[in-house]
């Protein structure tokens, strides 16, 4: 079974990873002694690449990072790939009252980095809208008012096996787990 480093000091999003990938590889949190790695880009796949290649300088070998981002139409996008400095869900109720357009999609990138030409991108969307208050006690970030189309509960209602299954960061680990099958499995 290969073995990847997930490369977050998030442990929120370490532990979703685990659920989602455990039996189908090994996966390693980053140890608490590394410093955190440069986000300074506006794109979640710049992100992503930055922090891969920062931690593969660091640990010399294979690497999985994440970049995600809540995008908000009435928002013009925003927060974006600045969804975890933008201030959290209650600033963003804030700034939506009053709103009636309230759709918004999240974003994830995954990027499996092993060497410096030789790295690899995996997306996820899960769309849906904003909801007028907090909900749910499951989950982080902006998942209390985040309700995935065709659902009627935020994602802090619905919960972890949902989430692991459906949700942005899900379906990239998803399509790099098919894709890590393939490259390194023996002929």
């Amino acid at each position: 079974m290969a073995k990847w480093v997930f490369a977050t000091k998030n442990s929120h999003k370490l532990e979703e990873a685990l659920q989602i990938c455990e039996g189908k590889l090994i996966l390693e949190g980053l140890a608490a002694d590394l410093p955190e790695a440069p986000e300074p880009y506006n794109t979640l796949y710049e992100n992503a690449l930055a922090k891969a290649s920062f931690y593969y300088g660091k640990l010399q070998e294979p690497v999985i990072a994440e970049d995600s981002g809540l995008f908000v139409v009435a928002l013009r996008g925003s927060p974006g790939a600045k969804a975890a400095r933008y201030g959290g869900p209650v600033r963003l109720l804030e700034t939506l009252q009053g709103q009636h357009e309230r759709r918004a999609y999240f974003a994830a990138v995954i990027v499996a980095y092993w060497g410096p030409n030789a790295y690899r991108f995996y997306t996820g969307y899960c769309a849906g809208h904003i909801a007028y208050e907090l909900r749910g006690e499951a989950g982080f970030g902006y998942d209390p008012v985040f309700i995935p189309l065709g659902e009627t509960r935020t994602l802090a209602e619905l919960g972890p096996t949902w989430k692991n299954s459906y949700s942005h960061r899900a379906q990239a680990f998803q399509k790099f787990l098919q894709s890590v099958t393939r490259f390194t499995k023996a002929p």
